[in-house]
């Protein structure tokens, strides 16, 4: 093998070895930003189920004073 082909070589082999690091830290990054969104949306879930109730009882409080001030008007 000439010098040259070896140099070649090294570099192709340099080349490979850093995208698949980068490849690597890439995946683990996607992983995290995906654990990160699964827990986001958990807790949206949670706030819209918080939500529901809050805006359930607020009705009913509505309807009971309306009520009352028609019965007493």
């Amino acid at each position: 093998m000439t010098p040259e082909l070896v140099g070649i070589l090294g570099v192709g082999v340099a080349i490979v070895a850093v995208l698949l690091v980068s490849m690597q830290r890439t995946d683990k990054r996607f992983e995290r930003l995906e654990a990160r969104f699964d827990r986001l949306e958990a807790r949206m879930s949670d706030l819209e189920q918080r939500q529901a109730r809050l805006e359930g009882l607020l009705d009913g409080l509505r309807e009971a004073l309306f009520e009352r001030a028609a019965r007493l008007g």
